[in-house]
């Protein structure tokens, strides 16, 4: 070896227990134990869970753990991990120990949220009007004007209702003395609440009993709620409210489609709306539906390319005229992320006092503002001790966390805070509090924060669902809880402390199997499977009653469940022909033929045995995994209208086709088959369509008779919406039984393609 090697091993060494030690050094910092009180003794109101804990052995909850990674998995609650290299969807780490809040701890929480986000919805409006706040030069002007959410398009645009962040996620924290402290405020496109209600549906399902017998306050009517805050955003009676969602590669899809399948609304592309005369109308089989209230959960660069970022194909084209013209509500507002800017972080106390002359009951934490020569080189004198952070950052992304970090990581931030101080602020490291969570080595402490979801509401009234979205640092001594850097989940319990001195009849036994429930939680368990055979059904708006309501199915989504149908088909096919390869009861000439009319690339002047093999070979590697993944696709671009049940059905598809077992993915197309022929009229029939067509397709390519597959296709031709372009493929089908003409086939395919393409 090397002098140099040598002497670099040695400072590689000397780096490594240095951040052991560190490590070690953040790890002995007293926190607060969120079950256990300072002699080691549960908390009243963990007295419950503490007893399950020391009841239960590790293996008996890690296979509860296990189970809940199961359910996530076939219900496909993933996340996209954006600065992986494959971009891949991951499961979000659970745990199955909750977190434990008492209500009378949860009414402080709830007053200090309501009053933080009351005064920065003031803020918001203020700073796109009068400017009073930096006129007073409270808030500096410039601080306003240079956070990159600022958007002059707002500036003078008078709202119906003036609530700019309806939806809005405050991140909180509790100190070394159990004081609940404000790290961060959310109020662009807060995600997580469907984690938040999957965890407790985890809960209600593999603790039944445990729950059953805890007064815990209930949040599953948060759908209701987002509902009804969205339609307080505006003074129409009924408004049509769309969810809109970037896509399924954003890392919140399941959360859009989660919602928008909860509130019944639906959930649309920006190629799926259009706006004329400053309206904004979505695309649908019947026709153009106007949209009152839409929903985005993409960022604002993005949402109109005319005003924004022009290259931009996520968005809508002239929303914002629409916008600007009192004919539409965006929410959350266009410009509402200047308030969440961490720069901006410091001054919430003084909007607080400034707008609603009270002070703040939840406390920031103290905050250094690089762009203070003073405070930017007190941060550079101790970035081994700070927590520095971008203020546009997010997700955990571009974070220094000084005891933890090496003097290289230490020493690479440094060059990046000098060369833009103002992007930086940095705040003392907090040991947040830590809850009981299952690990590899057994039950451990574990650091973590909590994500109250609020509703504002266009009358000024706030809301706020008895929990929250609880997120923890899986890895020892990690501070970062963010599921993007490997941070995982807890069901949050606000339990009712004024009923916990109850008697109980019975001691409470876990069903650690979760295959049965004792009598005392059967009436909980009706409750939570009252929409057992509900359909997926966003339904057009503006009628008194429902069942009068026509479904709203988007031209994209129609076509989307048309390729669910052709793929399917396919799927069945190929199935098939695979069964007759390996089976051998196929001659020759049937092989060429359908080598020759299906496209595939064996020889056909090989043997048979030579021609079998490299069909064998193309459908096992290429055309059937292709064709699954199709299917898969089309899933998920589908969600939004077809129901849960039937989804997990197709993701289990998914996940034998990934362990190489087609044959046995096959078999599972048959239940979900089963399933789609009980999902709304509409979807079905467009489903139906494309399985039809698929098979008229191969009947015509094959030289097959077609009487029969035609007249099955009239008959779902038929059941499409009445006085619209599509009535025009029935006299097309007509003729084509007529004639039996390949051309005639060739003109219906023609048309279809043009109709459902209107809608992309």
């Amino acid at each position: 070896m090397t002098k140099e090697a040598t002497q670099k091993q040695s400072q590689n060494q000397n780096q490594t227990q240095s951040q052991s030690q560190t490590k070690k050094t953040l790890e002995k910092r007293p926190c607060f134990d969120e079950l256990k009180d300072a002699k080691g003794k549960y908390r009243p109101v963990a007295q419950a869970v503490g007893d399950w804990l020391d009841d239960t052995s590790m293996d008996a909850i890690n296979h509860l753990n296990e189970q809940a990674e199961n359910i996530f998995y076939r219900k496909g609650v993933t996340f996209t991990v954006y600065s992986d290299a494959k971009n891949i969807e991951r499961m979000i780490p659970f745990d199955i120990v909750p977190r434990i809040i008492s209500a009378s701890e949860w009414q402080l929480i709830e007053a200090g949220c309501k009053q933080r986000i009351t005064a920065l919805n003031a803020f918001l409006h203020d700073i796109y009007h009068d400017q009073a706040i930096m006129k007073a030069d409270i808030v500096p002007a410039s601080y306003v004007y240079a956070s990159g959410c600022y958007e002059p398009w707002m500036m003078g645009i008078e709202l119906d209702k003036p609530i700019y962040s309806h939806i809005s996620g405050i991140d909180l924290i509790r100190d070394e003395e159990g004081r609940f402290c404000v790290l961060e405020d959310n109020l662009r496109t807060p995600s997580g609440v469907s984690y938040m209600l999957e965890s407790r549906t985890i809960s209600e399902t593999l603790l039944a009993d445990l729950f059953a017998h805890t007064p815990v306050l209930g949040i599953s009517d948060y759908p209701k709620r987002l509902k009804k805050c969205l339609a307080s955003s505006i003074s129409k009676y009924d408004p049509q409210i769309v969810i809109l969602t970037p896509g399924r590669f954003n890392s919140a899809y399941y959360e859009h489609a989660f919602l928008a399948h909860e509130m019944n609304v639906p959930l649309v592309h920006g190629y799926d709306l259009v706006v004329e005369d400053s309206k904004v109308y979505m695309q649908s089989i019947r026709g153009k539906v106007q949209v009152d209230i839409i929903y985005r959960r993409i960022d604002d660069p993005f949402i109109d390319p005319l005003a924004f970022q022009s290259d931009s194909i996520l968005g809508v084209s002239g929303l914002m005229s629409a916008y600007r013209a009192g004919n539409v509500v965006i929410v959350n507002a266009p410009g509402t992320g200047v308030a969440d800017d961490k720069s901006l972080y410091p001054f919430v106390p003084d909007m607080i006092k400034f707008y609603l002359n009270e002070e703040p009951i939840l406390p920031n934490i103290e905050t250094y503002q690089c762009r203070k020569p003073d405070e930017l080189a007190y941060v550079l004198d101790n970035l081994d001790k700070l927590v520095v952070k971008e203020t546009q950052g997010s997700g955990g992304y571009g974070m220094l966390i000084g005891p933890t970090s090496s003097k290289q990581e230490i020493s690479d931030y440094r060059k990046r805070l000098l060369e833009n101080p103002a992007g930086f602020i940095a705040q003392p490291t907090i040991s947040l509090s830590t809850n009981p969570t299952a690990v590899i080595d057994g039950i451990a402490p574990r650091h973590i924060d909590l994500r109250p979801f609020i509703l504002s509401h266009g009358d000024g009234s706030v809301d706020i669902v008895p929990g929250g979205l609880t997120r923890v640092a899986m890895v020892e001594g990690s501070l970062v809880v963010n599921s993007s850097q490997g941070g995982g989940i807890k069901d949050t319990w606000v339990v009712d402390d004024d009923k916990l001195n109850q008697p109980h009849t019975s001691k409470i036994h876990v069903n650690k199997t979760a295959d049965r429930a004792d009598p005392s939680s059967i009436e909980n368990s009706a409750v939570n499977h009252a929409s057992y055979y509900n359909r997926a059904q966003p339904t057009e708006a503006g009628f008194a009653d429902l069942d009068d309501a026509p479904m709203i199915l988007l031209l994209s989504t129609g076509s989307y469940l048309i390729w669910l149908g052709r793929y399917s088909e396919r799927l069945y096919y190929y199935d098939s022909i695979m069964k007759q390869l390996i089976n051998g009861d196929i001659k020759k000439s049937q092989v060429q033929h359908l080598i020759h009319n299906l496209g595939f690339s064996a020889d056909t002047s090989d043997s048979l045995k030579v021609m079998k093999s490299q069909m064998l070979n193309e459908l096992e590697q290429n055309i059937i995994p292709s064709v699954v993944t199709s299917i898969e696709t089309n899933v998920q671009e589908a969600k939004g209208v077809i129901g849960k049940d039937t989804a997990e059905l197709y993701n289990l598809i998914k996940r034998l086709s990934n362990a190489g077992t087609y044959r046995a993915a096959t078999l599972q197309l048959y239940a979900c088959n089963a399933a789609m022929k009980q999902e709304h009229p509409t979807v079905t029939c467009f489903w139906q369509l494309g399985r039809y067509f698929e098979q008229l397709e191969r009947a015509v390519l094959l030289g097959e008779d077609t009487s029969e597959i035609s007249l099955q296709f009239k008959y779902w031709i038929n059941q499409l919406p009445e006085n619209t372009r599509w009535r025009e493929l029935t006299r097309l089908t007509n003729q084509m039984i007529r004639s039996k003409q390949f051309s005639d086939f060739k003109m219906i395919s023609r048309e279809f393609n043009i109709i459902l393409q209107q809608g992309v």
